[in-house]
């Protein structure tokens, strides 16, 4: 046997489904010689009927097929691939803008009157994401990682005329949080903590806390913890021992700050992602959080579940109908995006999703995010108070798609689609978000509480604190290079029909060629039997003649 036949028969050996295609090349070898010994329409007919039966096997069984398959094949995490590298280290900065809420009437809202807000942004970052301390198990196809996250402040992309340097009122979440959250589970307590306010702070006129816009963010408010009152030794012991967002700055000297603590430094918690090498529908869905396969924060199963991915990446080829659903560690829960519109994203067709948080007074699904020992919150609302150990709660920015109630307590907001709701525009087959935007309020629950005095005479609102928009859209290079891959299909996908259609056309002007020439052999063969007459004719004519010959 040649060196040929063997590598041949080795290759059908180890790709069975290529000994199709050899009988199918076989027959059409055999066809081919056939074809030489047919007429010219029979040729057309069996040619362009070859090319039909290819264009329909290979363009749109086949191809689609390997094209899903090469997609899912791409699109996993599996180390040293070019997915791994962008999801390790996201090569662009995100979007990250910090609006501020300030009280215009600090003293009046003491003695209780409404808080009048007046919003101050954006201040503008680029939030660079990189993961770190990667482990890989082969066996469950999971990854297993930490985050860095990593702010820069960027002047000339905020708001004209901002610098971060900016003084601001707010709610302050030490002298606010605390009694609220004793009033709700020790109410015994609110005495120490009353004097321990007073002691640590200084006897406050109002909870709130003025400072420079950057002292709030990431440089942080001093909490004096220099006392010598017993109450306000207690609290601060307790702020030292597990406090973790404060600055340690010495042993009675902290600060607090939003991100501060954040900013480029290892967070400690770790996710677990499904890689998609086993399965590409699971790729970035996540699996565990610190090691642990589900939440223990919600009192019932179904919403201690992780639900979705870390939603760095997303898997591909999805349906409309499944949504787009993402883990989120700062809130202790999944956010799942459902369809809203199709609409086209640099002539693609891509599907806009958006989210809410639901309604847990009248969704029982919902239920389970009530806070303790207190009536639930009423639509677009969700309690952190079991996530975060503190009574704050997250909404969308002017509690956009909340109860009503909540706009009315304040004034000064202005709620809005555009500019407050949750959404991501979404491209299915290869999984890609084009755009983004993730938007969060931070409020803290402000009421009269009779044994704080700071608190005595404040009314009852959900006092905005400040509200983040984190998102970003599609680079251009990467727009660019999702643009390419749909137009090359396009040009495929073209080509396939206009081959399919000549095909059928060939076929067609082949039988009319052959049915018109078997009309004109019938013709011939009607002509034959006068042409024997004739020839009988003449052989009489010939044999009369030679008759009249013979007689002279």
């Amino acid at each position: 046997m040649s060196i040929r036949s063997r590598t041949q028969n080795l290759a059908f050996v180890l790709f069975p489904k290529l000994r199709l295609i050899q009988i199918f090349l076989q027959s059409l070898l055999k066809t081919s010689r056939k074809m030489g010994k047919m007429k010219y329409p029979a040729k057309i007919m069996i040619g362009c009927g070859s090319v039909f039966v290819i264009i329909v096997i290979f363009g749109f069984i086949l191809m689609p097929i390997l094209l899903k398959s090469k997609i899912k094949s791409n699109l996993t995490l599996k180390p040293g691939g070019d997915v791994r590298g962008l999801y390790t280290k996201v090569p662009f900065a995100i979007d990250f803008k910090v609006y501020m809420f300030n009280i215009t009437n600090p003293v009046d809202v003491a003695n209780g009157d409404t808080p009048v807000l007046d919003e101050i942004g954006p201040y503008y970052f680029e939030e660079w994401k990189e993961k770190v301390e990667l482990i890989d198990n082969e066996a469950e196809d999971e990854l297993t990682y930490k985050q860095r996250i990593t702010w820069v402040f960027r002047k000339d992309l905020s708001k004209p005329g901002l610098t971060g340097e900016e003084i601001v009122t707010m709610g302050h979440p030490m002298m606010i949080a605390m009694p609220v959250l004793l009033a709700r589970e020790k109410p015994a307590m609110l005495n120490l903590i009353n004097k321990a306010i007073n002691a640590i702070f200084r006897n406050p006129p109002y909870p709130f806390v003025t400072a420079p816009v950057m002292d709030i963010l990431f440089r942080g408010v001093v909490i004096n913890c220099s006392v010598t009152d017993f109450s306000g030794k207690a609290v601060c012991t307790q702020l030292r021992t597990e406090a973790k967002d404060l600055h340690h700055v010495s042993d009675t000297i902290f600060k607090f700050s939003f991100f501060g603590m954040r900013n480029g430094t290892i967070d400690q918690n770790t996710l677990t992602v499904k890689r998609g090498i086993k399965k590409s529908h699971d790729v970035g869905k996540v699996t565990a959080y610190n090691g642990a396969k589900e939440m223990s924060v919600w009192p019932t199963k179904e919403c201690n579940q992780y639900v979705g991915t870390d939603s760095t990446i997303f898997p591909p080829l999805m349906t409309r109908e499944e949504g787009v659903a993402a883990y989120a560690p700062d809130l202790c829960r999944s956010l799942i995006a459902t369809f809203e519109k199709e609409q086209m994203y640099r002539g693609i067709k891509v599907n806009r999703y958006i989210a809410t948080f639901g309604d847990m007074s009248t969704d029982e699904r919902f239920k389970c995010y009530c806070p303790a020992n207190a009536s639930c919150w009423k639509q677009g609302l969700h309690d952190l108070t079991k996530c975060v150990g503190a009574p704050i709660v997250a909404s969308m920015p002017h509690f956009y798609d909340a109860d009503p109630m909540y706009v009315n307590m304040v004034r000064g907001l202005h709620p809005n689609e555009p500019d407050h709701g949750i959404s991501l525009v979404f491209e299915l087959m290869t999984g890609t978000p084009v755009s983004g935007k993730k938007r969060l309020q931070f409020n803290l629950p402000l009421e009269p509480i009779e044994k704080v005095a700071v608190m005595k005479k404040v009314p009852t609102a959900l006092l905005p604190l400040l509200w983040v928009e984190e998102g970003a859209d599609l680079p251009d290079d990467f727009a660019k290079q999702l643009v390419g891959i749909f137009k090359m299909l396009k040009i495929v996908k073209i080509v396939k029909v206009l081959i399919l259609i000549l095909s059928l056309v060939g076929i067609g002007v082949g039988a009319f060629l052959h049915y018109k020439n078997r009309d004109s052999m019938s013709v011939t063969k009607a002509v034959k039997p006068m042409e024997k007459d004739t020839q009988k004719n003449i052989s009489t004519v010939s044999s009369a003649q030679n008759e009249t010959y013979d007689k002279y």
